[in-house]
């Protein structure tokens, strides 16, 4: 893979999330013989989209962060209670590709890591939408979102929730098999274990070198290192930590710098939309 001199990635908040650490960290505080009663963590995590402009491919949107109205009863109680999401105007999609003097319909191809209410949940801004008409995703993801869907008598199962890539007018998915260049300068990974079909996006730039999206196959550092330690939300746990190992892997090859699906402090000190981009 070579670098593109005219690619940029721009890295789009979209507020943040509040849950238990110990979604984040399996068995995170957990009690021990001489400590029975630990606390649960509360913590906040960023959620947030990224956008690549490519000479060739064009507009290109990874993720689309969560329904815009997600805690106005789009989400059930349950879930607004376990991991709200805390955001302004702002920080909705729109907004965020507004202030680059964009639309959804400026959008010219559309990817989701995987189809989990936080990453999925703004897909109904490309209804109608030429980016809307091939959206890519692993197929794995899709059979596994609508298997588990359908099976559940719950508005949620496992993380998806059906309206948000569902019934949508003009979405259609474009499905990959398994890691697939899109172009030169960008392969999306596929890094199974949190879900099925959960991809990785490696990106090849010219002045800031290489950047690896890995979603949530890796949540955030302390999943990767010093040690693998898994987050508790997985489909498999075994490929969860293959993957884990491949993220670690292809970072040494490419010089990488890992982008995080939810690591506060790394998104601290990211280069943020739309004044900050990477080239």
């Amino acid at each position: 893979m070579s670098a593109s001199e005219n690619t940029k990635l721009y890295i789009l908040p979209l507020g943040y999330i509040e849950n238990d650490v110990a979604l984040n960290l399996l068995l995170h505080n957990q009690a021990t013989v001489n400590d029975k009663q630990k606390l649960s963590e509360w913590h906040r995590v960023p959620s947030f989209c990224l956008l690549i402009v490519h000479p060739k491919l064009g507009k290109i949107l990874i993720d689309t962060g969560s329904h815009p109205n997600a805690m106005d009863g789009y989400w059930p109680e349950k879930t607004r209670l376990s991991t709200p999401l805390v955001r302004t105007k702002e920080d909705m999609l729109d907004y965020r590709l507004k202030e680059l003097n964009l639309t959804p319909k400026d959008i010219d191809l559309l990817i989701l890591t995987h189809l989990h209410l936080d990453h999925a949940g703004g897909l109904c801004y490309f209804a109608g939408t030429n980016a809307g008409t091939k959206v890519i995703v692993h197929a794995e993801e899709i059979k596994q979102a609508l298997f588990d869907t359908f099976m559940s008598q719950d508005d949620i199962a496992n993380g998806y929730m059906q309206p948000d890539f569902r019934g949508l007018e003009g979405i259609h998915f474009d499905t990959v098999l398994e890691s697939t260049s899109l172009a030169d300068d960008i392969e999306l990974i596929h890094l199974p274990g949190h879900t099925p079909g959960t991809l990785g996006v490696l990106i090849h730039l010219e002045n800031s070198g290489t950047i690896f999206y890995t979603s949530d196959a890796v949540n955030w550092e302390a999943n990767i290192y010093p040690q693998t330690a898994l987050s508790a939300v997985f489909h498999n746990s075994l490929q969860m930590t293959n993957s884990i190992n491949k993220v670690r892997w292809l970072q040494r090859r490419y010089d990488a710098e890992l982008i995080y699906g939810h690591d506060m402090a790394q998104f601290q000190k990211l280069l943020l939309s739309p004044n900050q981009f990477y080239d």
